[in-house]
């Protein structure tokens, strides 16, 4: 390939169907918890009003025709930043879209795969009075619930917040949680040291969304606090009006903060690892995916260049640096020259000036 393979990137939150939007900015202030900004104004009318649309439209034959072209256009998004797994396809407007998302990047909700399990994503929080049952929930599960966990802030020295309450709400009885090793608290930002443990100490994950925390609540979760505990991490863009475009750009806004803000906490591997193998792990797929191993799905991307360190030079790499992606032995794009030579076709773009299929 001329290039340095890596496993495919795993993405463990977003909300593929919203991210044809642009980003919301200026992000109008700094919101405490997730209950404050969708009340917002803009947000209806730059956000949830526009997908609305996009969601209850039909053609004559009355054919919800805007949705097959939309997946493509967020699932292209994914592949123009070497992601092969990506999560969250719902879209409040529409649950039919859904239906859509069989075709070019692997999903963890639908996989069509016995080998890989599927993963149930919750943004809904968990009632206190419902613990018990959701915890008997996560022991069924084979792959993991993706729970939207105490997204907001709380700050030090502070022993409550909304965003905690959330969390707290987990407590089924003294010294029980209704958290095990299926469950993956995306955000977590609003939990403090002593949450880490607990989580840690029940097997419970957690999925980081830097970029989109830091312009909602000016914070992000003490992943410092996280690493100590032994908490498990994978890597989310979330979505494109608030986060990243694509999990390429995360890894860039957490290997940022980690080296000014956190004094160099993760190393490049170290991130690299949340968004492949770490993430497999989480959902219980490492048997199957997340490196490169024999008999394992040959899910992997090719960047340009072979000097250096890989990991940095891959969090370092843009859309350009991108010769191939690859998803269970197909390749779904990359530079044509490539794409001839493992038999696939399809269409021709352009990528910064470079000519990809």
């Amino acid at each position: 390939t001329g290039g340095t393979l890596f496993p495919g990137l795993i993405e463990l939150h977003n909300h593929l169907s919203y991210n044809a939007l642009p980003l919301w900015s200026p992000v109008p202030k700094r919101f405490q918890h997730r209950g404050q900004w969708p009340d917002h104004p803009d947000y209806r009318k730059l956000i949830s009003g526009p997908m609305k649309v996009v969601g209850e439209y039909r053609d004559a034959q009355g054919t919800s025709a805007l949705l097959a072209p939309l997946v493509r256009y967020v699932e292209c998004k994914c592949l123009l930043g070497g992601v092969t797994t990506s999560q969250g396809i719902m879209l409040s407007s529409n649950a039919g879209v859904q239906r859509f998302y069989r075709g070019i990047v692997r999903n963890v909700e639908q996989t069509d795969d016995p080998d890989l399990f599927e993963a149930q994503g919750r943004i809904a929080d968990v009632d206190a009075k419902d613990a018990r049952s959701f915890l008997v929930r996560l022991q069924k599960e084979k792959s993991c619930s993706l729970l939207h966990l105490s997204e907001g802030v709380t700050k030090s020295g502070q022993a409550d917040s909304v965003a905690r309450r959330h969390f707290l709400a987990l407590q089924v009885a003294p010294n029980q949680w209704a958290i095990n090793d299926r469950l993956a608290a995306i955000h977590a930002a609003g939990l403090l040291p002593e949450d880490f443990d607990v989580l840690a100490e029940h097997g419970g994950a957690m999925i980081w969304s830097p970029l989109s925390n830091l312009l909602l609540y000016g914070a992000t979760a003490r992943v410092d606090a996280a690493k100590r505990a032994g908490v498990r991490m994978g890597l989310g863009s979330d979505w494109s009006p608030s986060g990243s475009k694509n999990l390429l750009g995360e890894l860039k806004v957490a290997w940022l903060y980690s080296q000014h803000v956190l004094g160099g906490l993760f190393s490049a591997r170290d991130l690299v690892a949340m968004g492949t193998r770490d993430a497999a792990a989480i959902l219980k797929w490492h048997k199957a995916l997340g490196t490169l191993e024999g008999h394992k799905r040959a899910d992997l991307i090719v960047i340009a260049g072979k000097v250096g360190d890989p990991y940095e030079a891959l969090i370092q790499a843009k859309e350009t640096s991108i010769r191939l992606v690859m998803i269970n032995g197909v390749a779904r794009y990359g530079m044509p020259g490539l794409m001839d030579t493992l038999g696939s076709q399809g269409e021709t773009l352009r990528v910064g000036g470079q000519m990809r299929r």
